[in-house]
């Protein structure tokens, strides 16, 4: 009886090690995308026309597939020049940003190949 217990025990803990161990890769990889540490202007600010956006993110970028694009409120795009440098993109207004409310969306796939992504508003006062 303690062998066909033990068996039977064992049998349904290799079956739940085995259903548990996807999500265990579901767990670290949600950990692995690059997220935004720090950014300028930061989520609904209200400041005078920067120069330079500055975001900061978790983990270095690849750069060809990291950017910003920036948006009026009215849904009407904002000319930006985006780069990304290690750990953080910076993108430039083409022009002196006008008074108002902006989205700015990024975009960002870090070097272990996680892909990220996400948006915030400032204001220009």
């Amino acid at each position: 009886m303690t062998s066909r217990l033990s068996k039977a025990h064992l049998s349904n803990t290799l079956r739940a090690a085995a259903l548990a161990a996807p999500l265990l890769f579901v767990a670290s990889g949600a950990l692995a995308h690059a997220h935004i540490l720090k950014a300028n202007p930061a989520e609904n600010a209200v400041i005078s026309a920067p120069a330079v956006l500055h975001l900061e993110f978790s983990e270095k970028l690849e750069p060809k597939f990291s950017g910003v694009e920036l948006m009026k409120a009215s849904g009407t795009p904002v000319p930006v020049a985006s780069k990304a440098i290690g750990a953080a993109i910076d993108a430039t207004p083409k022009a002196a940003l006008a008074p108002g409310a902006y989205m700015v969306m990024w975009h960002a796939l870090s070097v272990d190949g996680h892909k990220s992504s996400g948006d915030y508003n400032f204001t220009v006062k």
